[in-house]
């Protein structure tokens, strides 16, 4: 291999693509081989045929390595496979490059570099070709590539603590090589960009004039040396690195706060502007475009947290002031003759790889060359939310999902209950990290209290981690349907407990709220005054056929009363008849002769049981009554609980005057079998009420109030076990609050 150091060939290097016609890369016939350096023609024929193809489509996964006049060089990692490709911009066709650890693209050309340690490939891709290979191992172990530049490459190399600049390229077979001049030899290089033709901005330490200090230079690439030098008065932040253009330099330094300043100046002129950014960030990263310099912290897309900086922004060099926003987001950017190519996506379009060039209005502007079919913006990709829920068994759960475009979201749902305005919401977390979100919803408010049936209100609000586009809203209808249940006075599917105060007003609470072992605000429904006329208030179920739970009252002079039940209320009263002052105890709530409907039982003061078999008629709800036997004047207290020993109907319970509760078996006939005890000390309860399925278990349930309690223990719950022998579980202690703890009202 011959090597000379001749500025002629590097010369030429660095301003003609290599052109070779070897086939072991054939260009495309649709498009002619294009000259290194791109004129506005070029450009603008580009776009021209953008717009009347469209946009090339890439991988999601796609990274932009750099690009020319008629393609762009890109990148899909999959596993330990990482595949590179050449994409031109007209017609998107796509070319998969040879294998190889890495490869570099151009700032501005359509050459590719293979890179293999210190074994470069350089491919020309607008002509095809073998590509022609440059082995740079005599420029020493430390020799690191720094950017390909046209068909040449910039390199670095370690001299002691100092680094050295040098630019080596093959054409017509022969390696040419130069070392870039004009730097001291103790300069220990921090960044080097280039962001225009033939130019390398550089910052560096180093002693120029016997002072030691931070410095800039400007590099002109033809002629190997530096062509301008100045010292900065702070330290350059590396990381921002540095922009040159034939009219300006541009920097970034730091404040004490630790908030950027980009800095610019004229070549040649030591007067500077400064523009402190509004935001603390160690990522900026500058450019230069005719009259504008740009500002962009990379990474936006991907962000877990806001940040003004993500934007891509042009500064106007004019005033210092004026602002445009070109890009929503940014990966890279690389700048090129110009303007730039860069990785990123606006609101409006996506993401994808943007053409960066001053537009009509001379600001500078995005033109979309390939797209990911990415939204920039959060959106929606698909859900999943059933369009009813059912929370009648105990255990019932209701998955809502989302599916968004990304997982860096904050995602809120809230569902609304459109007759009460009643809500439920719950913050959604990623369950993976391809942007699903799912909560579930048990059917239970905020304050444990049920779910009502009937239309609910959906909304879904996302908010993007990063803070890049708009609040996500989306909006829906469910319906909740839990069924009915026989002491359901609010139409969830789930008991209340009725109770009269003794001012004679009507209120509920829900018992599936008042079993919560949580300390929580009880949820009173007020059904308005008046029942202080009564002196007996019967929980029914249902009798009218409504499917919805009724109640009955006597007033004092014994005429009988029933209040429909609608679902949440009551209707109007309809007189059922008089006479029934005849009876000292009134139960209701079992269905005992197995037609379905829950009928009423009655004894009179004689100790007979009459039963009072439903009809499911509002306007005469109960047949003639039917004697079931006498001998229950014993009994102070009878409580129709449904199914609860697990025979063929429902049964009833009854205390005697020493306080023992016992189980009468319903058979379905309107008769019950033989008794059967369930134990003693029951006269310490005010009230025994059949609240019905209290737990979901599907098996009733009693609730109770001990009359020798004060305060916020005299509630109590027994659980229905289904089992004749052994009716009900011990008893568990409730905690009480409001009237219920104060005023020890009449509970039903």
């Amino acid at each position: 291999m011959q090597l000379r150091s001749t500025g002629t060939r590097l010369a030429t290097a660095v301003a003609v693509t290599l052109a070779v016609t070897a086939p072991a890369i054939t260009a495309p016939p649709a498009v002619a081989s294009a000259p290194a350096v791109a004129s506005a023609p070029a450009v603008a024929s580009a776009a021209v045929a953008e717009e009347a193809t469209g946009p090339a489509v890439v991988s999601r996964d796609s990274v932009l390595l750099g690009g020319g006049p008629s393609g762009f060089l890109s990148r899909v990692v999959e596993g330990e496979r990482r595949t590179y490709s050449w994409t031109r911009y007209e017609g998107g066709v796509t070319t998969v490059l040879p294998a190889a650890p890495y490869y570099r693209g151009n700032a501005d050309s359509d050459v590719v570099v293979a890179v293999d340690g210190g074994i470069y490939r350089v491919y020309d891709m607008a002509a095809g070709g073998e590509p022609v290979v440059i082995d740079t191992a005599f420029l020493g172990p430390t020799a690191t590539l720094l950017h390909p530049v046209g068909d040449a490459l910039l390199l670095q190399t370690a001299e002691g603590t100092a680094k050295a600049l040098h630019l080596v390229s093959r054409p017509q077979g022969e390696v040419v090589h130069r070392k870039i001049t004009g730097l001291p030899a103790d300069a220990r290089i921090a960044a080097s960009r280039i962001t225009a033709p033939g130019l390398c901005a550089v910052s560096y330490t180093g002693t120029v004039g016997g002072r030691l200090g931070e410095r800039l230079a400007v590099v002109d690439l033809a002629a190997a040396k530096v062509v301008e030098d100045r010292a900065v008065p702070a330290a350059i932040d590396p990381v921002s690195g540095v922009a040159a253009t034939a009219t300006h330099v541009a920097w970034v330094e730091r404040l004490a706060d630790n908030r950027a300043v980009v800095v610019t100046a004229r070549r040649g002129s030591a007067t500077t502007s400064r523009y402190v950014l509004p935001a603390q960030d160690r990522g900026v990263v500058i450019g230069l475009i005719d009259g504008w310099v740009t500002y962009t912290v990379p990474g936006g897309a991907a962000a877990d947290v806001p940040n003004p900086l993500y934007p891509l922004t042009a500064l106007s060099l004019q005033d210092n002031r004026t602002t445009v926003r070109v890009l929503d987001s940014v990966v890279r950017v690389d700048w090129r003759a110009q303007g730039a190519l860069a990785q990123g996506g606006t609101l409006a379009k996506g993401e994808g790889f943007y053409r960066i060039a001053l537009g009509a209005d001379g600001r500078p502007a995005a033109t979309m060359v390939a797209t990911s079919k990415v939204s920039t913006a959060l959106t929606e990709l698909s859900r999943k939310v059933p369009g009813s829920m059912d929370f009648r068994r105990g255990g019932s759960w209701a998955d809502v999902n989302w599916w968004l475009s990304r997982p860096g979201a904050r995602a809120d749902v809230e569902l609304v209950h459109k007759r009460t305005g009643k809500r439920w919401s719950d913050s959604l977390g990623p369950y993976d990290r391809t942007g699903g979100f799912v909560t579930g919803w048990n059917g239970e408010f905020r304050n444990y209290s049920a779910a009502l049936n009937g239309e609910y209100t959906w909304t879904l609000t996302a908010r993007p981690d990063n803070g890049i586009g708009p609040v996500l809203k989306r909006t829906g209808t469910l319906r909740v349907d839990s069924g009915t249940a026989p002491h359901d006075y609010s139409d969830k599917g789930s008991p209340d407990l009725l109770a009269r105060t003794r001012d004679g007003r009507l209120i509920s609470y829900d018992v599936r709220q008042l079993r919560t072992p949580w300390i929580t605000d009880w949820e009173l429904t007020d059904r308005g005054g008046g029942w202080n006329a009564y002196d007996r208030l019967v929980a029914t179920g249902d009798l009218a056929g409504s499917k919805y739970a009724d109640l009955v009252a006597r007033d004092r002079a014994g005429v009988l009363w029933l209040y429909p039940g609608t679902g949440p209320s009551l209707a109007k009263r309809i007189g059922v008849g008089g006479g029934w002052n005849a009876y000292d105890q009134l139960a209701a709530g079992s269905d005992l002769t197995g037609d379905g409907r829950s009928d009423l039982v009655a004894t009179d003061r004689s100790g007979v049981l009459w039963l009072y078999k439903a009809t499911g008629d509002t306007a005469k709800p109960f047949a003639p009554r039917k004697r079931i036997g006498g001998g229950w004047g014993g009994y102070d207290k009878l409580v129709a609980t449904g199914n609860i020993g697990g025979g063929p109907a429902g049964d009833l319970l009854a205390r005697d005057r020493a306080g023992v509760l016992w189980l009468h078996l319903g058979k379905g006939d309107g008769t019950f079998a033989p008794r059967t005890r369930i134990g003693g000390g029951w006269q310490r309860y005010s009230d025994i009420v059949a609240v019905g399925d209290g737990n979901k278990d599907g098996r009733p349930d009693l609730l109770v109030d001990d009359a020798s309690s004060i305060g916020p223990d005299s509630l109590g719950f027994y659980r229905g076990t289904g089992d004749w022998k052994a009716p009900l579980t011990a008893r568990t202690q409730l905690y009480t609050q409001g009237p219920l703890g104060e005023l020890h009202p009449q509970l039903f």
